[in-house]
């Protein structure tokens, strides 16, 4: 194998780790979504940072039977609620406006005319919204009404004519002022039909139905997040729009219940597609690896042997540390780059200080990605770190399927900091070593979290992992996670009832 060829691979590797115009891989569909999402259907895609949300939605733009409006909601992650929409909204209609061409129709007199007047009511459209956005979001507004009174009488009496009698009348008009109460998101969900004809117009115009792509949708504020799609969701029903959202999933809350139902329900409104590889299926996930480094050789023009730099063993252990997200093992592969010129192949030990060192990178993508509830994520996380990492010396932990309801501020604590990383669900429902009759979900600490890379007198086990029978006992026997105990210093910390639960969004 030429080093060169080994630089090559890593340099391309590196170049298209994040998702930009230019990238030049493909999503690798070993779970056959993409057919899912050709079709007219509203779908919610669900993954971690990094799981290849944006690369897959990417894939989408080469149908061509429809026409694809993307939009990556982190552009307006700082923009306050209703103006969000109407942001989004002028970024829809500016990419419509490019796919409406007039110079090529100049041959053709009717389209041309078609044209140019669906581009006149768009760039109308656009102005109003333009005008919405310097309106407060609620305020009060004066109005006058005139009240008219109509009165009337009669006379009777002697006149020099003999006697009479006669009648008048007027108008009493009175000006009454009150104030009445505008909210601006009421204001922009009047003018859904006016909207909604507009992408059924754009849609006959290109003969397309239209695709509309919302990236990133965590960015938006959790307390927001139901309205906003709402909105869309509303736009879309019976026009030829079909909504593709990507997100994380507990990160974000899809619909409320309130007076009335708010947002998009899951196999209702939208299905639900989900892209991470869990370490519930381990062995499928280091296959799916290998998979990924074969794909990566063939774009890039090498045929690099990766079992001769990584021992099998340091292989599994960098699956294991990536969590199964592409991105997270990228980056560490890329990190191991100084080893691979060694006489020896990388070691299981020098995979685990590379996750200790990458830790601080997660950290900082947890700032970014709960930039609300970013400080109680880490109290929550410190305290389940020193609970079993520093104070049971186990990287695994178990938690009772029935008592985590009754807190439910941890267990959205939990699933939020499975979605950023840090915590992996390894088996959804098992039982302890001792049999209590109580069902368990049994979760591993990030390799990242570990003391260091031979942590002394410390119980380290990995997904699937057996004795000579078969049987899972080491994970069974993993300390149980006392959420009392959690509860109490959560309660300490004054965090109190500070995440916002997502508890609508089912899978």
């Amino acid at each position: 194998m030429a080093n060169s060829d080994l630089t090559k691979v890593l340099r391309f590797i590196e170049e298209n780790i994040r998702v930009t115009e230019q990238t030049s891989i493909e999503y690798l569909d070993s779970q056959g979504v993409v057919d899912r999402l050709k079709i007219k259907q509203n779908h919610i895609i669900f993954g971690r940072r990094g799981s290849g949300k944006s690369l897959l939605l990417k894939s989408l733009r080469n149908i061509a039977t429809v026409e694809c409006i993307s939009i990556n909601l982190e552009d307006f992650k700082d923009i306050s609620f209703p103006n969000s929409i109407i942001q989004v909204q002028k970024a829809v209609i500016k990419q419509l406006l490019s796919k409406i061409s007039l110079y090529k129709l100049l041959l053709e007199p009717r389209r041309f005319c078609t044209a140019y007047q669906l581009k006149a009511r768009l760039k109308k459209q656009y102005e109003s919204l333009d005008q919405h956005l310097s309106e407060p979001d609620e305020y009060d507004q004066d109005m006058k009404i005139k009240q008219s009174r109509q009165a009337s009488a009669k006379l009777t009496g002697k006149t020099s004519f003999g006697d009479g009698e006669g009648s008048f009348g007027g108008v009493n008009e009175t000006e009454v002022s009150k104030k009445v109460k505008i909210d601006k998101l009421d204001i922009l969900k009047n003018d859904l039909p006016k909207i909604k004809e507009l992408f059924k117009d754009v849609s006959d115009y290109l003969g397309k139905d239209i695709f509309l792509i919302l990236d990133d949708f965590y960015f938006i504020r959790k307390d927001d997040q139901p309205y906003f799609i709402d909105f869309f969701h509303r736009v879309s029903k019976n026009t030829p729009l079909y909504l593709k959202v990507a997100t994380i999933q507990h990160r974000s809350k899809l619909y409320v219940q309130d007076k009335s139902y708010v947002g998009v329900e899951l196999q209702h409104d939208a299905q639900a597609v989900y892209l991470d590889y869990s370490l519930q299926d381990f062995e499928r996930l280091v296959s799916f690896k290998k998979d990924l480094l074969k794909h990566i050789n063939q774009k890039a023009g090498v045929t690099i042997d990766f079992s001769s730099l990584i021992t099998e063993n340091a292989f599994r252990f960098l699956c294991l540390a990536s969590g199964g997200v592409p991105r997270d093992f990228f980056s560490l592969l890329i990190s191991l780059e100084p080893l691979f010129s060694d006489a020896r192949a990388v070691s299981k030990p020098n995979v685990i200080e590379k996750a200790i060192e990458n830790i601080k990178n997660k950290m900082e993508a947890l700032r970014k990605d709960a930039s609300d509830e970013e400080h109680q994520l880490e109290q929550y996380l410190a305290i389940i770190r020193s609970e079993i990492i520093d104070g049971k010396r186990w990287n695994a932990f178990l938690l009772s399927n029935v008592d985590i309801q009754k807190y439910p501020q941890i267990n959205q604590a939990i699933k939020e900091l499975v979605d950023l990383r840090f915590i992996h669900l390894v088996n959804p429902n098992t039982s302890s070593s001792n049999s209590d009759g109580t069902r368990y979900s049994a979760y591993m600490l990030d390799i990242g979290l570990f003391p260091n890379a031979n942590p002394r007198d410390f119980q380290q086990i990995e997904p699937g992992q057996t004795d000579e029978k078969h049987r899972q006992d080491k994970m069974r026997s993993a300390p149980k996670l006392n959420l009392e105990f959690l509860n109490s210093e959560v309660q300490k910390l004054g965090l109190g009832d500070s995440l916002v639960t997502t508890e609508t969004t089912s899978s």
